[in-house]
Formats: structure tokens, C-alpha cells, sequence
């Protein structure tokens, strides 16, 4: 009986080594957003993948009197063929304004020889994403319209997460001009700007303005309108 069980191990064991697991890249998907990291060749038949995770939805280019949101990760899974065994630490987790969590996820590589990418989904719970579709943005002054050029993009973010607009505001503005107030159309709403308004175009750096802004609480599709005044 031992001599058929050692026979069967090793031919199991033979038939694993016989396969060739290589991942030329790992994509790490969340919200929208994609950040890749380097590939690997796997030897086992479930083998760790540690990823840190940081929270910056808020934003690191925000200024320190302001804060972006808390994450909530609820679900994480991993693109056919591999197979998501576990993960610590169990889910949900929540990961603070720009904290740093470390997700150790156990996988179980494909039963063949393989290779190419590994796709991992990062999931948020559904109720607190929305999708922002801004079609252009336009600046108003003085009677004078300023479409900014490229300015449309489309993206997920969090109800009410802050997000930074640059804005080059020399096609709107003439040189000795001062800004004292900034609006946007609604449900956009201005949080803070850097500068800190007013502000005079008397230099070449004074025409480059950020907007910090709250996201709708609710999926929009639209312009985004900016009157200085």
C-alpha cells in the first residue's frame, strides 16, 4: 500500500513541476483607476502575494487643512484563470485618509502551463462610488468664455470626495486683473483654492490656479462651468 501511495505522490508531484506558471505583469485595478507591478514566475500550486494598499482618494496633492475620505475595501478578486483562496486581512477593511494597508492574498495558479497577465480587483462598497463625466470645462469672465482645452475626462470617485482642477486661467484673464471669487456650477462645490483668493495676475506664475472641489454626491454627466470674478 505504501509503495502505491508513494507512486501516486510522485507522479502528482512530477505533473505540478512539469507545468509552467509565468505572470508577465500584475494589474491592480480600483475604482477606475490601473497600476501595474512587475510579473513573476510561480512554482507552486498556490503561492502569497503581498500589496500594499493607500488610501488617496483625497488626493496627496491636497493641502493639509484638508482631509479625503475613508476607504472601505469589500471585495477583492482575482482574473480567470487563477483562483483567489484567501486574503488577510478579511474583508471589509477600512483604510483611512492617506493610510497604508497591506493585503496578503493566497492564489491558486492554473492547472497548465500559462502565461501572461494577473488581473486583481480591488471592490469599495457600490453606495458610496459614483461616476463624474466632465464633457469640457469652461471659465467665465467679464462676459468672456474660455473653453480649456482637453479638460473632459470621465472617472469614479467616492460621494463627496475632494479632487484637485488646475486651471490655466491666461486665455481668460489680462495681465493687472485681480480674482476675488470663484464659483462652479452645481453639485460641484469649491473647497479651498492655492492660491488663496484674491489673486492678481501680475506674474507668469499667477495665471495657474488649483481648484479643490467636492464630488456630487450622485453620478453626473456634464459641463463644468468656472466663473472668476
Amino acid at each position: 500500500m505504501t509503495s502505491i501511495i508513494d507512486r501516486l505522490f510522485r507522479r502528482r508531484k512530477e505533473a505540478t513541476g512539469s507545468r509552467r506558471v509565468t505572470i508577465t505583469s500584475v494589474n491592480l485595478k480600483f475604482m477606475g483607476n490601473s497600476h501595474g507591478l512587475d510579473g513573476m514566475e510561480v512554482t507552486t500550486p498556490v503561492f502569497d502575494m503581498r500589496i500594499p494598499f493607500q488610501n488617496k482618494m483625497g488626493n496627496n496633492l491636497l493641502p493639509d487643512n484638508l482631509k479625503g475620505p475613508k476607504m472601505v475595501i469589500s471585495s477583492v478578486s482575482v482574473g480567470a484563470p487563477f483562483r483567489l483562496v484567501s486574503i488577510e486581512p478579511g474583508l471589509p477593511v477600512e483604510v483611512p485618509y492617506m493610510s497604508r494597508t497591506v493585503f496578503t492574498l493566497k492564489i491558486a495558479a492554473p492547472e497548465m502551463t500559462w502565461e501572461g497577465p494577473l488581473s486583481i480587483n480591488f471592490g469599495n462598497e457600490p453606495a458610496n462610488s459614483v461616476t463624474v463625466s466632465i464633457r469640457k470645462v469652461t471659465l467665465h469672465h467679464e462676459g468672456k468664455s474660455v473653453e480649456l482645452e482637453e479638460s473632459g475626462v470621465t472617472t469614479s470617485m467616492q460621494k463627496s470626495q475632494l479632487f484637485r482642477q488646475n486651471l490655466q486661467l491666461y486665455k481668460a484673464i489680462s495681465y493687472g486683473d485681480t480674482i476675488n471669487m470663484i464659483e462652479v456650477n452645481k453639485p460641484f462645490e469649491i473647497v479651498s483654492t492655492d492660491p488663496k483668493l484674491p489673486i492678481k495676475a501680475d506674474r507668469k506664475d499667477s495665471y495657474i490656479i488649483s481648484l479643490y472641489m467636492k464630488c456630487p454626491e450622485f453620478s453626473y454627466a456634464g459641463d463644468l462651468d468656472i466663473k472668476l470674478s
